[in-house]
């Protein structure tokens, strides 16, 4: 064999020529890689964009739709014992429904709260708080899981529960004490830490917390001559202080006669102003607005013109509360020529600074308007009054650009609705 000699110029071109074809065929296998790389890297983004974009749509969609929160009451009979199951349910303006609890309450533990079983349930702006079934444990659920995310077994029997939907927080009267029920979200862990303190010592009613989560406003029932009787008390969280607005008394006369009953409190939405609707004993209840100003002390008996109210009194503005006015069938006494169409139920705004009414208009008048809540972007209304009827089934109504449109139809008794958010 004859082995050819190689210049040595020639091999070197040669190693240089193999080394750049490899350097060649790394950068096309790098070039490949680089384009696959690039391709993932690209659809990924194009992913995450379109997840964020999905996000952001079906979260506009979420809250620009209306969510009603609700307690649907059913009365039942097993074995000869008499009871009741409250459903809290989530109503979507799609029409779909989520059932977020249930709850079995024996007649001869809610006996005496069959017209005011609204006060064992409240919805709050993350959470809807109710009673267990001995009205001793205090449990919430959250809005968004359908989960319960607290539970507490209370001294004694819970007798009122409001929320702030402001604030998140709650107020909890049981028999002999006031509660406030602070919740904090750890983004952390994803979970509500909860926080309850005793607030005072007592037997109080309806207490609803300020906007500004400064004070509570709550019925006191302390005299000694009458429990019945109740008096309108503002507690300053700051100070740690309670203060009398309204008295459980009317002038001079005898407190086991004529004595004050409250049915409902509001705030208006500057922290300013709490309305109540009130009466004193009579059978049928002839109620009226009742405002005080806790910056001044002064109150205000709207009795003439507010007269014939159904209880619950909802704050609209700074310087306006709702309610409705009228009963329709009631005529057992009194004099209605300051009350419009007294016996017909219809939306009412009371000017606390004038004192003036304005009827609100949109309503058709074969429609009974009660139990006004302010939402969004309109006011929301059931066609039978929720405090006092016992009957089955009610609609919810909603007012927009006095155009009246009915939402759902509760079949069973409606214990307690709010709009919700989350």
């Amino acid at each position: 064999m004859v082995i050819k000699h190689i210049h040595p110029i020639n091999l070197k071109l040669m190693i240089v020529f193999l080394e750049v074809n490899s350097l060649k065929e790394k950068l096309n296998m790098c070039s490949k890689k680089s384009v696959k790389f690039n391709i993932f890297v690209y659809v990924s983004i194009c992913l995450i964009i379109i997840g964020m974009i999905f996000f952001v749509i079906n979260a506009l969609i979420r809250n620009a739709s209306e969510q009603i929160g609700y307690i649907e009451r059913f009365e039942k009979t097993e074995n000869g014992d008499f009871f009741a199951l409250f459903y809290g349910k989530i109503w979507h303006s799609s029409g779909k429904e989520d059932l977020i609890f249930k709850v079995k309450m024996s007649r001869n533990k809610i006996k005496g709260l069959d017209y005011f079983s609204v006060r064992l349930f409240a919805w709050g702006k993350n959470q809807v708080a109710y009673c267990g079934e001995d009205l001793k444990e205090l449990i919430l659920v959250d809005y968004t899981t359908k989960k319960e995310v607290y539970r507490n077994r209370m001294p004694e029997m819970i007798k009122y529960i409001s929320a702030n939907k402001q604030t998140g927080e709650f107020v909890i009267a049981t028999e002999k004490r006031l509660y406030l029920l602070k919740s904090e979200y750890v983004p952390k862990n994803k979970i509500y830490t909860f926080s309850l303190k005793q607030i005072a010592r007592g037997s109080f009613c309806w207490p609803v917390l300020s906007p500004n989560g400064k004070y509570i406003a709550c019925g006191e029932m302390d005299n000694k001559e009458n429990d019945a009787a109740t008096s309108l008390v503002v507690i300053d969280l700051n100070k740690n202080s309670k203060k009398k607005l309204l008295s459980e008394r009317f002038g001079d006369m005898p407190i086991n006669n004529v004595y004050r009953i409250i049915y409902s409190i509001a705030w208006s939405k500057d922290s300013r102003y709490v309305a109540i609707s009130t009466s004193t004993p009579a059978d049928p209840s002839y109620i009226w607005v009742s405002v005080a100003d806790i910056s001044t002390g002064k109150t205000m008996e709207f009795t003439k013109n507010t007269g014939l109210c159904s209880p619950p009194v909802n704050s609209f503005s700074e310087d306006k509360f709702i309610f409705s006015q009228g009963s329709p069938g009631y005529k057992e006494f009194g004099d209605y020529s300051t009350i419009k169409e007294p016996f017909r139920a219809k939306l009412v705004l009371l000017n606390i600074k004038s004192g003036s009414l304005e009827y609100i208009s949109g309503i058709p008048k074969n429609i009974n308007a009660y139990w006004p809540v302010i939402g969004l972007d309109g006011i929301y209304f059931t066609d039978k009054g929720g405090y006092f009827l016992s009957e089955e089934g009610c609609s919810i109504y909603k007012l927009k650009d006095k155009k009246v449109v009915q939402l759902l139809k509760v079949k069973g008794n409606l214990v307690s609705y709010d709009t919700v958010k989350y």
